[in-house]
């Protein structure tokens, strides 16, 4: 028996051994092709009516001759008094004859964090705007707002926002993978496993900030991927100033943005400095690959001036941050309050508020914005926020560990309830898509050994130089768990209060809060560091950038959570940046395998069926866990039948 791979693709990137790419003009750059154009708007278009028709029903299938699709909006904003609140929305009017400058409305039946964000949203548009403090950026709460203003304060207007971007990202991914490799199986393929992965599909279909932020993320990749292959001067300029403002965008959505950046600056540090390590460790010139011309092309594309470009690029990004902040500058605010400390036996944080005033000042008789106080208030909120999620330390039970993620041990219950008239259940997890997260590990570690060129020993040490260090932080932490956290359960709720609003057992409180790894620890995730840094060198000189980007990726949207789950709770739903690496690793895995041929005697046998055989995995997969990704009423035995591991 002996494995041969298929004959490859005809057209490759130059990042996996094809020609340098030097195309003119904007069309050619993009280099994207009718089919492509097609697939990007169907795939959009798909995504967008599986999210915004849900949860949808095949009568047909029980005898009837209809489908039924109660929407977005279900759960409806109709709940019990305990569940509303009521929101200032609305442009002005007339209220009992008094002229009022909003609209209250009593709104019900939120879903998890929607109780925050779209409320945020609300007084963003309230005349003048209402002052809230909220530990993250505006952005993502500035663009929920316009579906608010148009058609009102309800669950189907403030998930409206959420869905676009949801339906967005699929299609942008479609992008991602076709930059990464051109080759539409494996960009049709990734873009299929965001559609259907059950993490991205809740995200998408609630009004919450986190999609928004990761469809900016996959928008900074995909500009990088396009100035990371940039040929031309003004390829190279264009793309650099876009991806500023980017950069700007993803960071007034969610700080999280963090992450992207980290792996650009990286990629271009090490693909700037490359000549001279070859210079200074002659070794490397064993693990590059067959010339450098694209990345000859790329350094004359970037001239002399690279720094000071670079420099301004980052002006920018600040300076759209910052432009985020306009609305949240209008109105003086008394509660951004900075944290001192969190004792997690006590509900709430200690800290003092810190009164922000409008910034302007009088020049005459004219009163105009002051920039200085408007960008200290803007680092005053920024540091508060920064020092909320430092502090915060109580626990909650649906928190989980940053080392469960990859195999989805403890998702979110987003929403829960019960009709007692028939028993049924319904409930919204947000739990990965198994199939594309569990089978997403081996793609992973696939990934992990094509990464980098040279001599098997030298591809064998930086695999162990990884998964050597993330196994002992794995071991290491989950030991400090147990040892340190027993007694350290949250007393701040009541037994009573705990069953009412967590609509759980108190006992079952999973706290992981206020966590002390070690020294050891600390030495194990230094060296997740150096294989990242490894990484990093391989896909800027190993011609193996496909695989190293995916890992790379995949460890920085990972590990940036590692040091703040040793002082806070985190959730499931921050591996969202991991979702994309997972889907583009498997893509990547099922592509490889589609080409290969296992030879039996005089017959060769084709792994493609394999390939489609994941896929169909997965569509099957996204049928089956539906009903717990769409609150779909079920009998409690289907709903036991669908659970995860431990939802909750």
């Amino acid at each position: 028996m002996s494995i041969e791979p298929v004959n490859p693709e005809p057209t490759k990137l130059e990042s996996d051994g094809g020609p340098p790419l030097v195309r003119a003009g904007l069309r050619g750059f993009l280099d994207l092709g009718r089919f492509d154009v097609i697939a990007v708007i169907v795939l959009v278009l798909v995504a967008f009516g599986l999210r915004f028709a849900s949860p949808i029903f095949p009568n047909f299938l029980s005898g009837g001759g209809s489908i039924t699709a109660l929407g977005v909006g279900y759960p409806t904003t109709q709940g019990s008094s305990a569940e509303c609140t009521t929101v200032p929305i609305g442009p002005p009017g007339v209220e009992g004859g008094v002229k009022v400058n909003h609209t209250d409305v009593n709104a019900c039946g939120y879903v998890f964090d929607e109780v925050y964000f779209p409320v945020d949203a609300a007084k963003d548009l309230r005349q003048p705007a209402e002052s809230y403090f909220d530990p993250e950026p505006p952005l993502a709460k500035l663009l929920m707002a316009p579906p608010i203003a148009f058609f009102g304060f309800n669950s189907w207007s403030w998930r409206l926002s959420t869905t676009i971007f949801g339906s967005l990202l699929v299609g942008l991914m479609y992008l991602v993978a076709l930059r990464l490799r051109r080759d539409r199986f494996f960009a049709l393929v990734t873009a299929l496993f965001i559609c259907f992965d059950g993490l991205a599909f809740v995200e998408s279909r609630t009004g919450v900030i986190d999609i928004i932020a990761i469809f900016f993320v996959a928008l900074f990749y995909y500009v990088f991927l396009l100035h990371w292959q940039a040929r031309t001067r003004a390829q190279w300029r264009t793309t650099l100033y876009v991806m500023a403002g980017v950069a700007g965008l993803a960071f007034a959505a969610k700080l999280t943005a963090v992450a992207p950046l980290v792996v650009a600056a990286g990629l271009i540090i090490v693909r700037g400095i490359a000549p001279y390590l070859a210079g200074f460790i002659p070794w490397l010139r064993r693990i590059a690959g067959p010339g450098r011309a694209e990345t000859m092309l790329w350094r004359r594309a970037a001239g002399s001036r690279a720094i000071p470009h670079y420099i301004a690029a980052g002006l920018i990004a600040l300076a759209i941050f910052g432009a985020s902040f306009s609305r949240y500058e209008t109105i003086p605010h008394q509660d951004v309050y900075f944290f001192t400390g969190c004792d997690p036996a006590v509900s709430g944080l200690p800290g003092t508020p810190k009164i922000l005033n409008v910034p302007v000042m009088h020049v005459g008789s004219l009163t105009v914005p002051n920039p200085v106080e408007a960008i200290d208030n803007i680092v005053q909120i920024t540091a508060a926020s920064l020092r909320y999620h430092a502090e915060e330390c109580h626990s909650h039970p649906y928190s989980s560990l940053w080392l469960t993620w990859p195999v989805m041990e403890h998702p979110v219950l987003f929403y829960a309830t019960s009709q007692p008239n028939n028993g049924a259940v319904a409930q919204i997890s947000d739990m990965g898509n198994p199939a594309i997260w569990w089978l997403g590990i081996l793609a992973l570690l696939f990934c992990v050994w094509r990464l980098t060129r040279g001599p098997n020993w030298w591809r064998l040490l930086v695999a162990l130089i990884g998964l050597g260090s993330l196994v002992a932080m794995i071991i290491l932490y989950q030991a400090a768990v147990r040892y340190h956290n027993p007694s350290n359960f949250n007393t701040s709720y009541t037994a009573s209060q705990f069953t009412a609003l967590f609509h759980m057992d108190p006992s079952s409180q999973y706290e992981i809060a206020r966590t002390y790894p070690g020294f050891w620890f600390a030495v194990a995730f230094v060296g997740m560091i150096v294989f990242a840094g490894l990484v990093t060198v391989s896909a800027a000189i190993s011609r193996r950038f496909v695989p190293a980007f995916i890992v790379l990726g995949y460890v920085a949207s990972w590990m940036m959570w590692v040091p703040g789950n040793e002082r806070r709770v985190l959730f499931f739903y921050h591996a969202l940046g991991m979702l994309l690496f997972t889907a583009l690793a498997l893509a990547y895995a099922l592509t490889a395998m589609r080409r290969i041929r296992v030879r039996f005697g005089d017959r060769q046998i084709s792994l493609a069926p394999v390939s489609y055989a994941v896929i169909g995995s997965v569509l099957a997969a996204f049928i089956f866990f539906y009903p717990m990704w769409t609150a779909m009423p079920q009998s409690s035995a289907d709903q036991q039948m669908r659970v995860w591991v431990d939802v909750g």
